[in-house]
Order: structure tokens, then C-alpha cells, then sequence
């Protein structure tokens, strides 16, 4: 009996010494919880150092939601569900009124979705969620934000924004209740990504204003900005304050004020540099993303190789292109591999080794179709690509074409115009010699009718008149002054500076008709001599002033 007496008092010992310590690490977990949501790669550093198995149930499925909460915070890439599933098993089991429970099937929702989840069981945990809210007498503003938040985001990976946009808003009601910076930041981050893919840019602007408030208050936010900013000049061509950004990510890496990802700053500042055209240092930054690859299972590490492969084809190094699309397409088959190895792992917890290599040879053959559809789809837009680029490169030889015929056209045209212009002014000058000489002929044959040498006076009008016909000759320059283009299409001369006269243009006017001395002589009413003295002046002129004197030779 006082032997049972003893074990019984040592027992109570031990429990109520296990009591103890299970709220001494309740106290803990409660104080985690407080801290999740402002650090929670803190949150995550201090779970690591606790042992689950050492904790008692309700303690293991707090530590449980904990660690998927900052899991979720921290960017952790889920490939399972099963920590959410237990966690929300025990509390529906044997604490279904603990607020855990609405924040578990919240995340078990989450959970789901950040491992490419489509179907119904991604949204049935949430609406059970809203469901135990809504019956709660007091809701708790820090619930109803979360459950919100997550719905809203389920909508919004579906694409449909517009019932995206009234859950966030929602969501924005109960962080405003909460006075939670952090739950507003999300918030209007959440709202402007909203408004960014309806291409509503305006109202992204008005919530990237908002958000831009934020920089420098709170912990960890401002590498969020930063890239919603870098974004928004994208999309707007603003392609220089983009890099600005983004280059500002470094910034915030080297100063160790933000928890970064070095390698996808890397890969989003060389994708803004092949935007620029910047090839070069856009080829240095993709390979410093490979290179500070941290995490080798992450499943969009391709991306990265890929990146590379296509600079380097604009590049022209098709060797190297090549290379990089090889390891691309092998890191993305290892991908899908380790996507269906992890959910192979899942099969047989759930079912029976039988169960699950049936449901593992319908998943291989699911990807195996899946790849092979991709292939095909490949082909057919390499096909499709390279039959646009034939069809671009024909429209584009016709147009040269086409420019080339109207060009002759247009050429044709103007030397047709710089030739009828050419013979209108040659007419008018024959016109006008031609109309002189007859009408002195006329006068003559009038005259001579008469007898001239017994009649003085007439003999002086005959005289008046031959004189009249001289002088009218000796200004035929001034009757048919030409003007600068009539002088430009004869003689390919510019007399920008004014340094011709009317004499001078008339004389190289005929020497680009191939008029010879004698023909000059007769036309201007001089001597020959006079004709080569003026010829002579008038080259030297032209040769000081560094002119054409093509005109001149014979």
C-alpha cells in the first residue's frame, strides 16, 4: 500500500512537473504567434530548436500551425500537406471552438493552393473557415482578416478578379479594425496585384502610392515595394526606373535590412536589361542568378537557365544558347519528377502500397502526356513563329519593293518636270528673239518700200528702230530673268550667296545647253573675244569660290 502510495505521489509529481512545462512552452508558442506576422523568419529560426515529439498534443499542433504559418511567410515552397491535415484533425477532433481551428483550415486552404492545387478541396476548408467565423459572437478582426485575405487570393490565382477585388476589400475592413501596419501593407499589396492584372493601371497607381508610404516602416516590406514599383514603370515604359528598383533589391540585400533572395534580384534585374537592349550586362546578371542559386530544388530554377539561353540567342551564340536550354529543359523534367516522387510519398501514407503504385502509373502517364502535349505545343508555335517570320520578311522585301518602284516613280517624275521646265524657258527665249526679229523684219521690208535715200528722216527712224532692237537684245537678261530653280535644273549650281548676275546666269545657263562661242556671241551681241575674256573671269570666280566647273569644259 505506501508503495502504491508512492508511485501514485510520484506520478502527480511528474505531471503536474509536466504540466508545468507544457505551459511554460505554451507561454512560448504564444509568443511566437504575436511575433509571426512582423518576423517571421525569426519565428522559424526559434522553431527549429524545439523538438515536436518532446511537446504534449495540444503544444505539437500549435507548433504545427506555427511552423506552416511561417513557412508560408518565409517562401517556403510546400510539397506537402500533411503537418496542415494533422494540425486541423486535432483541433476539429478535441478543440473545435479554439480560434487554431479557424486559423488551421484557413492555412490547410493556403497549403493547397501554394502547391498547385485546383480543385474543390482548396476552397472547402475556407468556407468552413467563414462559416465558424461568421457563428463567433465576437469575431476576431485578425480572423476575419485571414480568412478574407486567403479567399480573396484563391480568386485571384483563379482570375477572377472581380470577386478578388471584394474579398481584399473586405480584408482591408478588418486590418483598418486590427490597426495592423503589416495586415494593411498586405492588403494594399494584394489590391494593387488586383488592379495590376485587369490592366487598371490607374487604380494601381493609387494603391502603389499607398503602399509606397510604407518604405522604411516596416521590417521586411520594403523589397515588396520595391518590386510592385519596379513593375508598375514596366508596364508603363519607364524601363530605366524599373532597373532603378531592382538594382535598389541589391541595395537592401548588402545593407542585410531584408531577407532576399539574391538570385531571383539577379534574374529580374537582367530581364530588365534585355528589355533595355542591354545585352550584355543583362547576360551578366542571369549567370550571377545561377550562380547564387540557393535552394537547388526549387522548382522554377529553369527559369533562370533559361533566361540565359535566350539572351545569348539574341546574341548570336547559338552554342551557348543551346547549352542552357538543355539544362533548362533537364532541370525542368526534375522538377516534375520530384513533384511526383514527393506525391508518390503521400500516396502511401494514405493508402496501400498497391493503391498507391496505380495512383503513382496514372500520375507518370498524366506527366508523360502532359510532357508530350508540351512538346507538341512547342513545335507547333516554333512553326507557327517561324511561319510569321517567313511571311513578315515577303511583306517586308515587297515593301522595299514597292518603296523602290515609287522612288524610280518619283525620280522620273522630277527629272520629267526639271526638263519641262528646261523647255518652257527655252521657248520663251526662242519666243521672244524670234518675235524681235521678225518685228524688225517687218519694219524693214516696210521701209524699203519707200525711198530712202531721198528721204532722210525715214532713213533715221529705220536707224531708231535697229537701235531699240539692239538695246532690247543687250537686255534680254532682264525680260527673261530666271529664277533660282529654272537656274538649279540647268546648271546643278547653288547661288546661295548671291554672287552671279543676271549676265552671268544667262551665260552658264547656255553652256549647260552646249552653247558654243559663236552661238554666245551672236545670242549676248558680242565678239568672240569678248565671249572667252567673259568665260575666263568667269571660271576663275567660280574656282575662289570653290564651285563646279564642269560647265566649262570643252
Amino acid at each position: 500500500m505506501f508503495i502504491f502510495s508512492l508511485f501514485l505521489v510520484c506520478l502527480v509529481i511528474c505531471n503536474s512537473c509536466r504540466n508545468k512545462a507544457d505551459e511554460r512552452m505554451y507561454q512560448w508558442l504564444s509568443y511566437w504567434d504575436s511575433m509571426v506576422d512582423s518576423v517571421p523568419q525569426l519565428v522559424s529560426d526559434s522553431l527549429q530548436r524545439v523538438d515536436p515529439e518532446d511537446l504534449g498534443r495540444s503544444n505539437r499542433a500549435y507548433y504545427g500551425l506555427l511552423k506552416v504559418i511561417s513557412d508560408d511567410k518565409t517562401y517556403v515552397n510546400f510539397t506537402s500537406d500533411s503537418l496542415i491535415n494533422s494540425v486541423t484533425e486535432h483541433y476539429r477532433l478535441h478543440d473545435p471552438k479554439n480560434r487554431n481551428y479557424i486559423r488551421a483550415l484557413s492555412y490547410q486552404g493556403i497549403v493547397r493552393t501554394r502547391m498547385g492545387v485546383r480543385d474543390s478541396t482548396v476552397y472547402e476548408p475556407l468556407r468552413e473557415a467563414g462559416k465558424l467565423f461568421a457563428s463567433m459572437a465576437n469575431p476576431d478582426p485578425s480572423l476575419g482578416y485571414m480568412i478574407n485575405y486567403f479567399l480573396g487570393n484563391i480568386h485571384y490565382n483563379n482570375r477572377n478578379y472581380t470577386s478578388a477585388d471584394e474579398y481584399f476589400r473586405q480584408t482591408l475592413r478588418y486590418a483598418r479594425e486590427e490597426r495592423d501596419s503589416i495586415h494593411l501593407f498586405d492588403t494594399y499589396l494584394a489590391l494593387y496585384w488586383n488592379e495590376m492584372e485587369q490592366e487598371k493601371f490607374d487604380r494601381g497607381k493609387l494603391y502603389l502610392d499607398t503602399l509606397s508610404g510604407f518604405y522604411n516602416r516596416l521590417p521586411g516590406k520594403d523589397y515588396f515595394i520595391l518590386n510592385a514599383q519596379s513593375i508598375y514603370y514596366d508596364v508603363n515604359g519607364e524601363p530605366e526606373r524599373a532597373l532603378e528598383r531592382e538594382k535598389t533589391k541589391l541595395l537592401l540585400f548588402r545593407n542585410q535590412e531584408e531577407n532576399i533572395e539574391l538570385s531571383r534580384v539577379y534574374y529580374n534585374i537582367s530581364y530588365r536589361y534585355v528589355g533595355l537592349e542591354q545585352l550584355d550586362s543583362a547576360m551578366l546578371y542571369a549567370q550571377m542568378a545561377i550562380d547564387c542559386i540557393e535552394d537547388p530544388s526549387f522548382m522554377q530554377n529553369y527559369l533562370y537557365y533559361h533566361n540565359v539561353a535566350n539572351i545569348a540567342e539574341k546574341q548570336g551564340d547559338f552554342a551557348l544558347s543551346n547549352k542552357y536550354l538543355r539544362d533548362a529543359f533537364e532541370l525542368y523534367n526534375q522538377s516534375i519528377s520530384d513533384r511526383l516522387d514527393t506525391r508518390i510519398v503521400e500516396l502511401e501514407k494514405k493508402y496501400d502500397l498497391s493503391e498507391a503504385e496505380n495512383e503513382a502509373l496514372r500520375a507518370r502517364q498524366q506527366s508523360l502526356r502532359v510532357i508530350i502535349g508540351a512538346l507538341i505545343l512547342v513545335i507547333i508555335l516554333i512553326f507557327i513563329l517561324m511561319y510569321s517570320w517567313k511571311i513578315r520578311r515577303t511583306a517586308k522585301l515587297k515593301l522595299l519593293n514597292a518603296e523602290y518602284k515609287m522612288q524610280q516613280q518619283e525620280l522620273q517624275a522630277r527629272i520629267l518636270r526639271e526638263e519641262a521646265g528646261k523647255r518652257k524657258w527655252l521657248l520663251q527665249l526662242y519666243s521672244h528673239i524670234s518675235g524681235r526679229l521678225a518685228f524688225l523684219q517687218g519694219e524693214i521690208e516696210t521701209l524699203t518700200q519707200r525711198y530712202i535715200s531721198s528721204h532722210p528722216k525715214v532713213y533715221r527712224e529705220m536707224e531708231t528702230i535697229l537701235k531699240n532692237t539692239d538695246t532690247d537684245l543687250r537686255d534680254i537678261t532682264k525680260t527673261l530673268a530666271m529664277d533660282d530653280e529654272t537656274f538649279y535644273s540647268y546648271t546643278r549650281l547653288r547661288d546661295e550667296e548671291g554672287i552671279f548676275n543676271a549676265t552671268e546666269k544667262m551665260l552658264l545657263m547656255l553652256l549647260a545647253c552646249d552653247a558654243d562661242n559663236r552661238q554666245l556671241a551672236t545670242f549676248m551681241n558680242t565678239s568672240l573675244e569678248s565671249v572667252r575674256v567673259r568665260k575666263s573671269q568667269l571660271k576663275k570666280k567660280m574656282q575662289e569660290k570653290n564651285m563646279d566647273t564642269s560647265l566649262f569644259n570643252e
